[in-house]
């Protein structure tokens, strides 16, 4: 059997990893899969898999008309939140940044995550060295804000940016009315029927010690409050099975309209070889990383930094959830999904020989 195969996958994969969760749903075999190397429903940091979620509620706010793609963000956030983020050979192009910059990656705006600053350091050895720090929103904003300089003008060119996703989030907040873990919880967690998520240091619900080990470089930090450092770029903890009850209603039209889905899903900006970016989703083209592998599915989701991986096929309906839980694993991450990705294409090839 399919899973049988995917099991002894799993099991030989878990023993050279720290921590290892995967489910699938394959409605047109009538299989559901889960695999955890822990508890049966382990929690994990999200890692950038929640931008995905992030864009979705953002979508939801367009629907509802409370903002627009072409909203300008400097009519949503107060007064200073902007300065200095979008200085462009010495421009100030912020009133000229809209929603849909934020979404796409487009904006201008550097990245505090994975950016150096412009005396070479790197965030991601603050949040190690720093463990007990916590970071709050303005926090972040302010890194970039003193430390990093706008890499283009708004619309320009694609680079990811886990700022544009901070100031994502405080533009719900403020058309929300409410803090961003909480309007997450109420317009899509509660209606998805996603209740083992929650935004990290940002819910009365989560509690640290329930998270799957976190490598970043080596350092297990899920128990650090730097941690803290993601917000709305993909702050949650989660759970395989709630990931997939995502993917299903968003490709269903549960959470957002087939209109929104289909701009999310405009293809257009390449992120890595293989991988390319729409507004707030990404989509893998496996056929880019090896000739061989162009009879795997386009698959279109989000990915994080720490091999956490949410996909689906809109050709087939299926959905795919992976965690590895560590930045050294990525590669690893991505050959086990192919690994698996191949036994479901064999299967059904037999399937309807």
């Amino acid at each position: 059997m399919l899973t049988d195969k995917i099991e002894k996958l799993l099991t030989k994969s878990a023993k050279k990893s720290k921590t290892l969760q995967f489910a699938m749903s394959l409605p047109a075999m009538s299989i559901d899969y889960s695999f955890s190397s822990t508890t049966p429903v382990q929690k994990f940091h999200s890692a950038s898999v929640g931008k995905l979620i992030t864009a979705v509620l953002t979508f939801k706010a367009i629907e509802q008309g409370s903002i627009a793609l072409n909203t300008p963000l400097h009519r949503v956030l107060e007064q200073g939140v902007l300065d200095r983020l979008f200085m462009y050979e010495g421009q100030d192009y912020q009133r000229e940044v809209t929603v849909e910059h934020l979404l796409s990656h487009t904006s201008g705006v550097n990245d505090y995550f994975e950016s150096t600053t412009f005396d070479g350091a790197s965030f991601i050895d603050e949040v190690i060295k720093r463990s007990d720090t916590i970071w709050m929103p303005m926090d972040l904003l302010d890194y970039t804000r003193t430390k990093q300089r706008g890499v283009g003008t708004p619309g320009q060119q694609f680079y990811y940016s886990d700022t544009g996703y901070v100031l994502l989030g405080l533009v719900l907040e403020s058309i929300y009315g409410m803090p961003i873990g909480l309007a997450l919880q109420k317009h899509l967690f509660e209606p998805a029927g996603m209740t083992d998520t929650c935004l990290c240091f940002h819910s009365e619900a989560f509690d640290p010690k329930q998270l799957a080990p976190m490598y970043i470089n080596g350092t297990d930090i899920h128990l650090f409050p730097s941690l803290s450092c993601d917000f709305s770029g993909g702050g949650l903890s989660t759970t395989t099975a709630d990931l997939l009850r995502f993917l299903r209603q968003l490709q269903n039209g549960q959470l957002i309209s087939s209109g929104s889905l289909t701009k999310m899903a405009q293809f257009t900006h390449r992120y890595r070889q293989g991988m390319v970016y729409g507004v707030g989703m990404m989509q893998l083209r496996f056929e880019q990383f090896f000739f061989l592998l162009k009879h795997l599915p386009r698959l279109q989701g989000h990915l994080g930094v720490t091999g956490a991986h949410a996909w689906y096929d809109p050709v087939s309906g299926a959905s795919y959830v992976l965690n590895v839980g560590n930045t050294k694993d990525m590669a690893g991450s991505f050959k086990l999904l192919i690994k698996i990705l191949q036994l479901v294409h064999r299967e059904q090839r037999e399937r309807r020989t």
